[in-house]
């Protein structure tokens, strides 16, 4: 497969590279791991990563370069569907190739590139790359492997496979500094800290479900970012008791974003009911009234109901 990226890559000069709106560590690991790879492969080409930039200080902000995207290919990474490309111009550009690890819902590309057995889409690219014997320069093991950490939650999630952890190691192998991307993909300021904690205080029980309604004003009076703001779904994990659960996190323009998670119970579909969408166990969904979010709990303590007959 790479094969066929790289017979693309070497027909244009001027490579775009995108990622998901709100992106995490695997859609900006992916971005500038495909982007870092390029680079020292092919450096006389132009290779630009594009979409909003969110607070971050490990990614490289996003390039801001005028470009000509009817002479360009585009890759897209991480990033499901159409709707949810970050980033204008994606659509001009004389060539697209996907590459992702979500369920299939929107093959726009005119080569797509798509493992749903995958715990990232920074799997995706680093097992090829691992296939093809290709060897890389440290920032782009240390892109990958950053982005595999963050969506696999640290090699824990069930996707999680004999793969992931041989492709780890391929990625460590060019000096990958396992410590120092922990401690940069999870440490956390104090700010964050009590935000967490007061998260923690505003959690609803019901049944097995866990939620948590964070308004804008709860995340502004710790000087927290919305994009920051709703990463915090995981202050529920780790829970016996609990099987599933969702923060709901306001939007500044209003209504709310939703981020859903479970152990066991398939919620994907529950998420592409209210326009979103994502992993049997991890997904999201925007733009979600109160009235949304009533609904949206009812249907996972079904689902769980369910599960459990």
């Amino acid at each position: 497969m790479l094969d066929q990226i790289i017979e693309l890559i070497e027909q244009f000069d001027t490579i775009c590279i995108y990622r998901h709106i709100l992106p995490d560590g695997d859609a900006k690991g992916s971005q500038f791991g495909m982007k870092s790879w390029i680079e020292s492969k092919y450096p006389n080409k132009k290779v630009v990563a594009l979409g909003k930039d969110t607070p971050n200080s490990f990614f490289p902000d996003c390039d801001q370069e005028k470009i000509d995207f009817s002479k360009a290919l585009a890759i897209i990474c991480d990033t499901s569907n159409r709707e949810r490309i970050d980033g204008e111009g994606w659509d001009q550009c004389a060539k697209v190739i996907k590459i992702d690890h979500h369920p299939v819902v929107d093959s726009y590309g005119d080569l797509n590139i798509v493992d749903d057995t995958t715990c990232a889409a920074c799997e995706v690219i680093a097992q090829m790359l691992m296939d093809h014997q290709e060897t890389l320069t440290l920032e782009t093991a240390t892109y990958l492997y950053c982005g595999l950490l963050t969506d696999s939650q640290r090699f824990s999630i069930p996707t999680v496979s004999e793969r992931s952890l041989r492709v780890a190691s391929y990625l460590v192998s060019f000096g990958v500094d396992i410590q120092k991307c922990n401690l940069k993909m999870f440490s956390v300021n104090l700010k964050e800290y009590e935000f967490e904690n007061y998260l923690r205080n505003k959690v609803i029980y019901k049944d097995s479900l866990a939620y948590i309604i964070a308004s804008k004003e709860d995340y502004e009076k710790f000087d927290i970012s919305f994009e920051k703001a709703k990463e915090k779904v995981n202050v529920m994990a780790n829970v016996e008791e609990i099987e599933s659960y969702v923060l709901y996190t306001e939007q500044p323009e209003g209504n709310y974003s939703a981020s859903f998670r479970s152990k066991r119970t398939v919620l994907n579909d529950i998420a592409a009911h209210f326009g979103g969408g994502g992993h049997n166990f991890a997904s999201g969904a925007k733009n979600l009234t109160l009235e949304d979010i009533q609904k949206a709990n009812q249907k996972l303590i079904d689902r769980m109901h369910e599960s459990q007959k």
